[in-house]
């Protein structure tokens, strides 16, 4: 049975995983952190039956409780705290939290790699998101341009998106398109217009009230362009993701990154 302690309990990412957690036989939700709900049984909380477990407002409160592992479901500033937290108290965490820089994630990385704790950073939870990215990778060597669309509600805090950055990575893992955000007789009559340039490819970044998460990567080459999309309806796709990401955690190395590392992209085992 491996102990929980879901972190950002209270938003919309940590209540719906939470939800369905508490459904599970192999995992104990044993408490939560938030600054909001202090002290309510988390299942009250979720509406639902009471759980026993309470949401705590600081990390010394969940380290009293002798978690295995903890969830993040916080923010960039918060979810470094949170990971430093979990290393330094020897606790594996699974990060769900996004808009990490990239000299952040190596000094993650340097310190996971010195310590008895395991870092599993998840910039997307969705398979479906996953085989999204490994999709345009196949597809990147046959086109000769890309760009990449990601679509997300009004509250998300970071742009471009951790999905969409990662796209990119695994696209120019493959395929460089361009070295320059500009074309040479590119011209932009409103700065920004062309949108964000990251490992060779442009991203534009929509936040509109009524979407949750969506990413469109389109390709173009003469006389034909593909278009490969994938939308997020609901915050529970992330669910399968997320156990499965629990029940991997023990297995992995001391850092980790992308559900990519434990789902049978090819089919013929890991």
């Amino acid at each position: 049975m491996k102990r929980i302690a879901i972190l950002g309990i209270c938003g919309n990412m940590g209540s719906a995983i939470t939800g369905e957690l508490l459904k599970e036989k192999d995992v104990e939700i044993i408490g939560g952190f938030d600054r909001v709900h202090t002290g309510q049984d988390i299942g009250l909380y979720l509406g639902i039956n009471a759980s026993g477990s309470r949401i705590y407002g600081s990390l010394a409160d969940i380290k009293e409780l002798n978690p295995d592992l903890a969830i993040d479901f916080t923010n960039a500033g918060i979810s470094l705290k949170s990971i430093d937290w979990a290393i330094d108290n020897s606790i594996d965490i699974i990060v769900g939290t996004t808009g990490f820089k990239k000299d952040e994630l190596k000094l993650i990385e340097e310190k996971a790699n010195s310590a008895k704790s395991r870092v599993f950073i998840v910039p997307n939870f969705s398979i479906g998101a996953v085989l999204m990215m490994e999709l345009s990778a196949i597809a990147a060597k046959y086109f000769e341009s890309c760009e990449i669309i990601e679509l997300h509600h009004n509250k998300k805090k970071d742009a471009p998106s951790g999905t969409a950055l990662l796209t990119a990575e695994k696209i120019y893992s493959v395929k460089k398109f361009t070295g320059q955000r500009l074309g040479s007789e590119e011209k932009e009559t409103i700065e920004g217009s062309r949108g964000a340039f990251a490992e060779g490819v442009h991203i534009h970044s929509l936040r509109l009230k009524g979407l949750l998460a969506h990413q469109e990567v389109i390709f173009g080459t003469t006389g034909q362009t593909l278009t490969i999309r994938h939308d997020t309806l609901d915050r529970l796709s992330f669910y399968p993701g997320v156990i499965l990401a629990v029940r991997a955690i023990d297995s992995l190395d001391n850092f980790t990154y992308g559900l990519d590392k434990i789902i049978d992209i090819k089919g013929g085992g890991k």
